[in-house]
């Protein structure tokens, strides 16, 4: 019977061996197929060029922010357009340099650009077209012949309009305006000379015997010296002042801050800026 029990156990002892001795074996092949596994997941990564991983990242970050949702939009603001008339007065052809030419051709070009974008726009003349002008938007500027809402004329303003309703800006005169009246046609001087004439402006007035006014600068901005303010400059504070109903706001927000003088107070006094240029 001894011999007999000893049988089973070693029999027991053996079974016991193999199912253990399997079991480990399973758990070895588990271990060794999950390290064949995170090897295999491991392997594209690094065979991923940096190129390669940077064009991943992009593909990433552009998923994120399609699934985002976008801003919005501002909402567009529909120009009103004024019955003021501005001209822009180019019978000073003769008294500037080609390089002074070019310039004023330049400012034309963005008094066209800010007419466009503005909510309140006006019509824009070019008087007295001609010349080296005319000549340079023929050959540098040749899409002028598709703007809008821009009447290039090679006639002076006293045979475009009544003579009653013409002001010239110009810095010289003895009035300021407060406001612009839109049956009013307004009148700048289209000169880049650097202040080499003085009062040409205010003397072509007299001699056409038209109103003159100048802008109310002084009475709202100071400047840090007499300094002349580009065409389109003058310009696009009338487009301002249509929009804001704010001198000091128009002048802020188009006079270039090296010309001003923000330190100073303001005083009532005009300045005596000229505006034609």
């Amino acid at each position: 019977m001894e011999s007999s029990n000893e049988e089973i156990n070693n029999n027991f002892e053996d079974t016991s061996k193999v199912i253990i001795s399997e079991k480990n074996k399973d758990l070895s092949n588990g271990l060794i197929n999950e390290t064949i596994d995170e090897k295999h997941e491991e392997e594209p990564q690094q065979k991923l060029s940096k190129n390669a991983l940077k064009k991943l990242l992009r593909q990433q970050k552009w998923e994120e922010t399609r699934l985002s949702q976008p801003p919005p939009k501002k909402p567009k603001v529909e120009p009103i357009p004024s019955d003021i008339k501005v001209v822009i007065d180019l019978s000073f052809d003769e008294l500037m340099t080609d390089v002074e030419i070019s310039s004023l051709t330049s400012q034309l070009s963005r008094c066209y650009s800010a007419n466009r974008s503005a909510t309140r726009p006006v019509n824009l003349y070019f008087t007295s077209c001609g010349g080296r002008v005319q000549e340079r938007f023929n050959t540098k500027l040749q899409n002028y012949v598709n703007w809008k809402n821009v009447i290039f004329e090679s006639r002076p303003y006293l045979d475009c309009f009544n003579k009653e309703e013409l002001i010239y800006l110009t810095a010289d005169s003895n009035d300021c305006i407060q406001e612009l009246d839109e049956q009013k046609i307004y009148i700048i001087g289209g000169l880049v000379d650097k202040n080499r004439h003085k009062s040409i402006c205010y003397n072509k007035s007299q001699e056409d015997n038209i109103a003159s006014a100048q802008l109310p600068i002084g009475n709202y901005v100071q400047l840090s010296t007499r300094k002349v303010l580009a065409v389109n400059h003058v310009f696009e504070i009338l487009i301002r002042w249509l929009e804001y109903k704010d001198w000091e706001k128009a002048f802020l927000e188009v006079i270039p801050q090296r010309k001003l003088n923000l330190g100073r107070e303001k005083k009532t006094d005009i300045n005596p800026i000229d505006e034609r240029t």
